[in-house]
């Protein structure tokens, strides 16, 4: 499914920025400076064009395209980790949760 649609998804609506962040973090990603505030940016490995891989999130949970945002993360997650969407949301809660 494409982040359009999964954004809407409860599982997303129920999300956190902190929390996507704590699971980033834990998965040795590695924050990035980016110009904007609005914005949270990590890094890890690298695509078959050597671009570094990259996770953008928004700073707070209460702008308009958190759920894309977040969605479209869990989405890259879901695909470099190969484990389903619903696997990398449980995966994001369990470690918040602990």
């Amino acid at each position: 499914m494409t982040p359009e649609v999964l954004s809407s998804s409860p599982q997303i609506q129920e999300l956190h920025v902190a929390e996507v962040v704590s699971y980033l973090q834990q998965n040795h990603w590695m924050s990035v400076n980016h110009p904007s505030p609005r914005f949270l940016v990590f890094e890890k490995g690298v695509d078959d064009q050597g671009k570094p891989i990259q996770i953008v999130l928004p700073s707070k949970d209460d702008y308009e395209d958190t759920p894309y945002l977040l969605a479209k993360a869990v989405n890259l997650l879901s695909v470099l980790e190969s484990v389903s969407f619903q696997d990398i949301v449980k995966a994001i809660t369990d470690i918040h949760a602990s």
